[in-house]
């Protein structure tokens, strides 16, 4: 046996372990996701006042509809603020915002706080400002582009009948359409919601959604990070480090939010490059050790499928194999957590989306090593 030979049979062998651990990473995160939730006995007497807060920039499409599904909430209006603040837009928002009559709600410019726009986390900046308007000890914070139920209210509110609970992060969903891409963002966001659930329900992690989280008032941290992004991952991380065991995934069909996928490939790499850039700033060893071993799995594949060029029949096997094996784990799990969303799979369309999963997630991984800016909403940030 020559050294190419020892030296192919080592890279398999690797191969094959980093599939194993991937397999048994989807099969914890499947058992955490379809494990029971505990029957808690709390009593849901007086209804805390809840302040949810939104942040937006340049969402005149979404803005009214935003704010009726909140608005028309089954919760008492003595009971609920809506405070919008409008993060430097240039369209027709402020136009919309100011049409607005509900009489718990109210919106404020970030302009008109900051004394210039050199900065970079300007969400974070609008986010403490609209804590700092808040009347409420439970925050309920969305985007300006998502919908909710009629129970989204009342459904977080009753999470904090349970004094321990500090955070509470819900399930998002995409209203979307039927190309390509939308129905790759759409299998992409089941995964990540199996994923946010079954990490805090186990504890091996914490993440968030900001379209769909509460937390009370006195736990915000203002200094979580200076990304332009991940606020609320960097908070959820933050609050369980500071208040273990306090930290919930509200599973609950009423507390769902929808919002969209984005419509066109520029538009999707520049979220996820957006979205990829804030895992520099995790301090959380599993969730690191996670996201390496997902990037791990997808180039060892890539890897795979490059060396047929370049060997025999054998290569084909083997890389088959691994391919398969993934396939298998990925729409296990998938389909559990479709079934939460009664969401019904194209098995086709899931399989293509699958097989272009390590191509865009080892593009987006690699390119957020090196880039340091980015243009989101007409706006440079790093």
């Amino acid at each position: 046996m020559n050294s190419n030979d020892m030296t192919l049979q080592l890279f398999h062998l690797i191969s094959l372990f980093i599939l194993l651990f991937y397999i048994l990473l989807l099969l914890y995160y499947w058992y955490y996701w379809n494990k029971p939730e505990p029957d808690r006995n709390f009593e849901f007497i007086d209804k805390p006042f809840v302040s949810v807060i939104i942040i937006g920039r340049n969402e005149e499409d979404n803005i009214q509809k935003c704010i009726n599904s909140i608005a028309n909430n089954n919760y008492p209006d003595s009971l609920f603020e809506i405070i919008y603040i409008d993060d430097y837009s240039t369209d027709k928002s402020l136009e919309i915002l100011r049409d607005i009559k509900y009489k718990n709600f109210s919106f404020y410019e970030l302009k008109n706080y900051l004394d210039n726009e050199d900065i970079n986390n300007y969400k974070k900046k609008a986010i403490e400002i609209a804590i700092s308007k808040a009347q409420g000890d439970i925050i309920l914070q969305t985007d300006a582009d998502t919908f909710a139920g009629e129970n989204w209210i009342l459904s977080h509110a009753m999470k904090y009948s349970e004094d321990k609970i500090k955070f509470v992060t819900a399930p998002v969903f995409y209203k979307s359409g039927n190309s390509s891409l939308q129905q790759f963002q759409k299998y992409e966001l089941l995964t990540t919601m199996g994923v946010t659930c079954a990490g805090i329900k186990s504890g091996l992690h914490y993440m968030a959604n900001g379209a769909n989280m509460s937390y009370r008032k006195g736990v915000y941290s203002s200094s979580a990070s200076d990304f332009a992004s991940g606020d609320d991952m960097f908070l959820v991380q933050a609050i369980a480090k500071k208040y273990p065991d306090s930290i919930s995934f509200l599973k609950n069909t009423e507390a769902i939010v929808y919002t969209f996928p984005e419509k066109t490939l520029s538009g999707f790499i520049r979220q996820r490059l957006r979205w990829a850039t804030k895992t520099k700033g995790y301090d959380s060893l599993a969730m690191k050790s996670v996201i390496a071993l997902v990037f791990l799995m997808n180039f060892i594949i890539l890897s795979n499928i490059f060396l047929i060029l370049f060997l025999d029949y054998r290569q084909i096997y083997f890389t088959l194999f691994l391919l398969i094996s993934k396939l298998i784990i990925d729409i296990l799990f998938i389909k559990s957590v479709a079934g939460f969303f009664k969401e019904k799979i194209n098995y086709l369309n899931l399989v293509i989306s699958l097989l272009r999963y390590p191509f865009y997630i080892v593009f987006i991984g690699v390119l957020s090593l090196f880039v340091s800016k980015y243009k989101w909403k007409s706006r440079v940030v790093r």
